[in-house]
């Protein structure tokens, strides 16, 4: 079963091939977002700690975020057999802390999806993007920041992760079915997922 972790800059299409790939191996989409920001709507105390930051536009710290993922990512291995990480690492410390916590309870990831494409594509979808679900907030100074704070402590781990050789990068600066076949086969060729009987490759689908 795969154990992946979608790394991308914002605008990528990680929610997009994240959602494919949980469809095509059973494993467990786990969005950090998606977790942090259901702990806040709970209203728990932990949900509390994570909005002191959050409202601020802080960074949450490392203790907090494994809080909440950890037993996530367990109860999705022990369900599925496996997970597709998306949102998480983002920082070296945490890529670190992940790799040896992933280590003691036998849950390493296997593969890392390294999803690309020209920083101006990536600006021309954030703000469609926002126009679209009507955030006003992601304004184009907004999304700049962004792709800068992803170029400084998000792409230093894509040379750690490849240095472990579980590295796919991938331009989806094309079309979503041509991405996905290349995923599909760099997978199986790692013994990473097979096809169900009768299952339509990527590029065999409508």
């Amino acid at each position: 079963m795969v154990r992946v972790i979608m790394l991308s800059p914002p605008g990528a299409g990680k929610g997009t091939h994240s959602k494919w790939l949980t469809l095509h191996t059973g494993a467990a989409h786990i969005s950090a977002g998606d977790l942090l920001r259901a702990e806040v709507a709970r209203g728990s105390d932990l949900g509390r700690q994570v909005a002191a930051y959050t409202d601020r536009g802080d960074l949450v710290p490392d203790e907090l975020i494994f809080r909440i993922l950890a037993p996530a990512v367990v109860a999705a291995a022990r369900s599925t057999g496996g997970y597709v990480l998306d949102g998480f690492p983002r920082t070296m410390p945490q890529a670190l802390r992940a790799a040896q916590f992933g280590a003691d309870l036998a849950l390493t990831s296997n593969a890392v999806i390294y999803l690309t494409a020209p920083e101006e594509e990536l600006v021309s979808r954030l703000l469609d993007r926002a126009q679209r679900d009507g955030r006003a907030d992601d304004t184009l100074a907004v999304i700049r920041h962004r792709l800068a704070v992803f170029a400084s402590e998000t792409a230093p781990l894509v040379d750690y992760y490849r240095s472990r050789g579980i590295l796919l990068e991938l331009s989806t600066d094309r079309a979503e079915a041509d991405v996905q076949a290349d995923l599909l086969h760099w997978l199986e060729a790692r013994g990473l997922m097979q096809h169900a009987a009768g299952q339509s490759s990527p590029d065999q689908a409508e």
